[in-house]
């Protein structure tokens, strides 16, 4: 092809039509030139379909990550849930609501407990590393962003969270409530790991109890910080249930 066309320009230039040959000069440059757009175009089309498929594969990845991170959030909003409860009845019985009962122990050791969320991010850390956030459609993009930027606002929350518990609550109650550590308390480790105990229970002094303000606001500040939680980890699920529904919608198509 190339011979058949240096043979034409030759014969042109021979015969000296340098009319013809300007104009034969200029439409081979427009037919390279439509070569090279059309070579361009096929290499995009190309790179775009390898894009898809490994967004494609790398959405399936992200999924079985938020599956994973939603069992996770439900056993944490479950386990926080229950510690606000306990935050709130203890409260009701310093308060007098209710009476001072047999459960007040399990209450004030289950606000020992510190929580912490660990998602799975090997999907976006892929996303990320291979740039194709901005690929994805405004939507999707939105909701993943929006997803990994609520994680970090409840790592802040839960650091909060747990802080308050190591370096307030726990040494507290350790120092002036170490009644609270026998058999008699319903926490289920705690009822098991002194079951054979054979020393007499010892019960929560009533009036040291009542007239405790610091310990109030420990309880209250344990209650903020698990009705905080809990709404973080309602939102997650929420969150990533938005992602999970834009994936299917997007399979579907």
């Amino acid at each position: 092809m190339i011979k058949f066309f240096r043979k034409i320009r030759y014969n042109l230039m021979s015969e000296n039509k340098t009319g013809k040959y300007l104009k034969y000069a200029i439409g081979e440059i427009i037919l390279v030139v439509i070569g090279i757009l059309i070579a361009l175009q096929i290499n995009n089309w190309n790179e775009q379909i390898k894009l898809n498929k490994d967004i494609d594969d790398h959405l399936v990845i992200l999924k079985e990550n938020l599956l994973e991170d939603q069992l996770q959030l439900q056993i944490l909003k479950q386990n926080i849930t229950t510690r606000k409860l306990a935050a709130d009845s203890a409260m009701f019985q310093m308060m007098t609501i209710t009476s001072l009962d047999s459960q007040l122990k399990k209450y004030l050791i289950q606000l020992y407990q510190e929580f912490k969320f660990s998602p799975n991010t090997n999907a976006i850390e892929t996303i990320n590393q291979s740039n194709e956030i901005p690929a994805l459609n405004n939507e999707l993009r939105t909701a993943i962003l929006d997803y990994y930027s609520l994680i970090e606002r409840t790592k802040e929350r839960e650091h909060i969270s747990n802080s308050q518990i190591q370096t307030k609550y726990e040494p507290y109650l350790n120092e002036n409530y170490p009644t609270i550590f026998q058999k008699n308390n319903e926490f289920e480790f705690l009822a098991t790991y002194y079951k054979d105990d054979p020393r007499p229970i010892s019960t929560i002094d009533r009036d040291q109890f009542l007239n405790d303000k610091i310990l109030e606001t420990l309880l209250v500040s344990r209650y903020y910080q698990c009705n905080a939680l809990e709404k973080f980890y309602e939102d997650l699920i929420i969150s990533s249930d938005k992602i999970l529904s834009i994936i299917k919608e997007r399979k579907s198509k």
